[in-house]
């Protein structure tokens, strides 16, 4: 499918072309679940300007800035307990407790890992982390 010229017509970028959309808008869309229909025209689309940009869909764990920013408020102590380096960042560390809570359950929508209850939403390629709680 040939993405030149075609030109976006719902959501946040209404009227814009294909071409210029950011990479991490196309990803969100290309995840979403099929049982969406208004987006199963659109993820064609937007899998198609992906593949002509030569962007890889990661198929591991996409995190929300919300549990970003959650994970900063509630799991701080264990972050610093269990980095792997002094210079393993939130997003990082985040990113590799969140991928090896999936490995226990990678279909499920709430796994609590290592004292940490992760809540995730499924995708249509990859799971989104949407927040985490310590577990009490």
């Amino acid at each position: 499918m040939n993405t030149h010229g075609l030109i976006v017509d719902f959501g946040k970028h209404n009227g814009e072309l294909w071409t210029r959309i950011p990479a991490d808008y196309l990803r969100w869309l290309v995840n979403q679940p099929d049982e969406i229909p208004q987006f199963n025209k659109h993820k064609e689309i937007a899998k198609a300007e992906l593949d002509r940009r030569g962007t890889v869909v990661s198929h591991e764990v996409d995190i929300s800035p919300h549990a970003i920013d959650k994970a900063s408020l509630r799991v701080r102590k264990i972050w610093h307990e269990t980095a792997l380096n002094p210079d393993e960042g939130l997003y990082s560390w985040l990113s590799r407790m969140a991928t090896e809570a999936l490995k226990t359950n990678p279909k499920a929508e709430k796994i609590i890992y290592k004292e940490i209850k992760f809540v995730f939403k499924q995708g249509n390629i990859y799971p989104t982390l949407k927040t985490v709680y310590r577990k009490n």
